[in-house]
């Protein structure tokens, strides 16, 4: 047979094996536990010297990238379904807050803001143009 890879000298015969024996306990059947252990790799959802919220971190298909290179092919994709459902929930939770525009300004810097206000009264301010040089 063909070797995968070794572990601690051990051969391992299939990527699923490979990651058993690295990480010494065998599949995660919940979806709490693949959750917490894909935070507990990934140092609190920490990408690119930034945290992030499980909501918009970016699970990356590369191969040695946390949490991708700890994670089975079936916990990865279900990782990724539980992200896409969490991302639809606040999505809806956000629409839930009926957002109406209060107006926009343009700055010196070239930059456009667009400022929101829920039925609460709280704002919140999006950033539509980056502040940029001009073109002349």
């Amino acid at each position: 047979m063909n070797v995968y890879g070794y572990v601690n000298g051990q051969p391992a015969y299939s990527r699923d094996e490979y990651i058993y024996n690295a990480r010494h306990f065998g599949p995660i059947e919940d979806d709490a536990e693949l959750i917490a252990y894909a935070e507990k790799v990934t140092s609190g959802w920490q990408y690119a010297c930034q945290r992030h919220s499980f909501e918009t971190f970016y699970l990356s298909d590369y191969a040695l990238a946390e949490p991708r290179r700890s994670l089975t092919d079936k916990e990865f994709d279900r990782l990724k379904e539980l992200q896409r459902q969490a991302r639809e929930n606040a999505k809806a939770a956000d629409d839930a807050r009926c957002w109406r525009s209060i107006g926009t300004y343009s700055y010196a810097d070239n930059s456009v803001e667009e400022v929101f206000e829920d039925k609460d009264g709280n704002r919140k301010t999006i950033m539509k143009v980056y502040p940029h040089g001009d073109a002349c």
